[in-house]
C-alpha cells in the first residue's frame, strides 16, 4: 500500500522539528543547573563571609566553610573551585569570593558552552567592646555637609 503524501509530510516534519525540540529542553535544563549554581556559590561566599567577620573568626577558616557549603550543597556541579577571602578597609570589611565552573550538561558538536560563576560577598568584621567605652570615630572624608 503506498503512502499518503501527508503521512511523509508529517514524518518529515516530525524528524526535523525533534532534534530542535530536545536541544531546546537541553538548554532549559542547562540554564537552570547554571542559575543553580550562581545560588550555590553565592550562598557559600555569604556563608565564608560570615564565617570570618564573626568575633575571633579568621580568612582560612571563611575560606574553609564556603568551600565545605560547596562540598555539601553541589558537589557535582561546580567545578575547578576556587574560593579566596581578603580584608579590607584596614581590616574592617571581609570580602569572600569564590570562582567556579559549571558543569555542563551537554557539549555542542563543533563548539563548547563554557559557563562559570563569580560570586562575592561583604561583611563588616564584629568588634565587640565593653558597655562603658565610646565607639570609635569612623566618618569618612570630612562628614559630609
Amino acid at each position: 500500500m503506498p503512502r499518503l503524501r501527508g503521512d511523509a509530510g508529517a514524518t518529515t516534519e516530525f524528524v526535523l522539528v525533534t532534534p530542535a525540540f530536545l536541544f531546546t529542553i537541553m538548554l532549559i535544563v542547562q540554564a537552570g543547573l547554571y542559575f543553580h549554581a550562581v545560588s550555590v556559590a553565592s550562598a557559600a561566599a555569604q556563608d565564608g563571609a560570615r564565617a570570618a567577620s564573626v568575633a575571633g573568626g579568621t580568612i582560612p577558616g571563611g575560606e574553609t566553610r564556603a568551600s565545605d557549603l560547596i562540598a555539601d550543597l553541589a558537589p557535582k556541579l561546580l567545578d575547578d573551585v576556587h574560593v579566596q577571602g581578603r580584608e579590607l578597609h584596614d581590616r574592617q570589611v571581609v570580602r569572600m569570593t569564590v570562582d567556579a565552573d559549571v558543569t555542563s550538561m551537554f557539549s555542542v558538536p563543533g563548539g563548547s558552552i563554557n559557563l562559570s560563576v563569580h560570586e562575592s560577598s561583604e561583611r563588616t568584621r564584629e568588634h565587640f567592646r565593653p558597655a562603658n567605652e565610646a565607639p570609635p570615630d569612623r566618618t569618612l572624608g570630612d562628614g559630609g555637609g
